[in-house]
């Protein structure tokens, strides 16, 4: 009697425990704000769940957000690339099912997407950002072009995302690194340190141009840090500048390092040292003429991989006090701990896309 009892009574209680749980409201998402680049203070109800990557320099954004577990199950369509490379079927197997858009995709194909937040690089906001916003689409700005840029930014990813903890993992894998850089260089007199030229090298319709970025951008950025002197700041321009064979001469840098986003810059190398000109060039004389590494993409750029190029930039600049740096040993630790690649794909995947001065 006394286990008909018991065992009736666990029977009622789970009917009510049953009735209470259908009768609960299910919890609200809480909304959150998060600071975008332009100084907005962005509020979405909840965090968002299809992200939609959009505009110029796509990459740039999408490799960040990557650095985030929750980043390729959120990400619901991307634009073109614009650099040929194709770092997503690497790092996501679900790659092919996002969505692709156009580079010059408009406010009512990233609509069709339907996002509920659209990630663009700052200067975007007028052209398409603006008549995004418009459709009620909430739109956060990033600009990813500064290493400060960078730190402030992936701690934004990271609330939005909802994985604060992660960001501050990032920021500090890049922090250690960069001032392990700087720390080694701090004490070089400005008189000790080599004049560096650095090189974006393109050929169109059989045509072979060299042009050198602005002094605010990363690749500039990236030599200061590295314990070299930028040989090209009196040329003043918005983007990157053409530039002819006679001023390189003029400016006949100790070192000279070629980037080539859409080739070889190994071949972009033999280009320049076989020029007439340029072999008179005490960095061609010297062998100080190196191809900037690339994977996918190149590693000088704001991208995520420019962590790896100033520490490789500085390895060439200064070798003596680098001595002890295995750039081939950051790039596996890069992917692993960043990108949570395995082995396999690191080795079997990236390491054969790998083109520059390398070991």
């Amino acid at each position: 009697m006394l286990r008909r009892t018991a065992v009736a009574l666990f029977a009622l209680l789970l009917l009510v425990l049953g009735g209470c749980a259908r009768g609960m409201p299910s919890p609200t998402p809480s909304p959150l704000s998060v600071t975008d680049a332009l100084g907005r203070e962005v509020t979405l109800a909840a965090p968002p769940q299809r992200i939609v990557v959009a505009g110029k320099a796509t990459i740039m954004i999408v490799d960040a957000l990557y650095l985030f577990p929750e980043g390729p199950q959120r990400l619901a369509a991307v634009g073109s690339t614009g650099q040929g490379g194709d770092f997503l079927p690497i790092v996501d197997p679900n790659a092919a099912a996002k969505a692709t858009l156009g580079s010059e995709t408009g406010p009512e194909q990233i609509a069709a997407a339907g996002p509920d937040l659209v990630l663009l690089k700052s200067y975007m906001r007028e052209k398409l950002g603006a008549p995004v916003e418009a459709l009620g689409i909430p739109v956060f700005y990033v600009s990813l072009e500064t290493p400060e840029q960078y730190f402030t930014e992936l701690r934004a990813l990271g609330q939005l995302l909802g994985n604060p903890a992660r960001a501050e993992e990032v920021v500090a894998f890049y922090q250690e690194r960069m001032e392990r850089v700087r720390g080694r260089v701090a004490d070089i007199p400005d008189e000790g340190k080599p004049r560096v030229l650095v090189l974006q090298h393109s050929a169109k319709g059989g045509e072979t141009a060299f042009s050198v970025p602005p002094a605010a951008w990363m690749q500039t950025r990236l030599v200061g840090m590295a314990g070299g002197r930028p040989a090209w700041l009196d040329v003043q321009g918005s983007g990157w500048t053409v530039v002819t064979l006679e001023q390189i001469a003029a400016w006949d840098p100790d070192q000279v390092y070629v980037i080539d986003y859409f080739g070889d810059p190994r071949e972009a190398v033999e280009r320049l040292q076989a020029d007439p000109v340029a072999r008179n060039l005490k960095a061609v004389r010297d062998g100080q003429v190196f191809a900037f590494p690339k994977d996918t993409y190149s590693w000088d750029q704001p991208d995520t991989r420019w962590i790896l190029g100033l520490q490789w930039l500085a390895a060439h600049i200064h070798p003596d006090r680098f001595a002890d740096l295995d750039i081939l040993q950051e790039f596996t630790r890069f992917y692993r701990t960043l990108y949570r690649l395995d082995d396999a794909a690191i080795e079997g995947r990236l390491r054969p896309l790998l083109k520059g001065s390398l070991p």
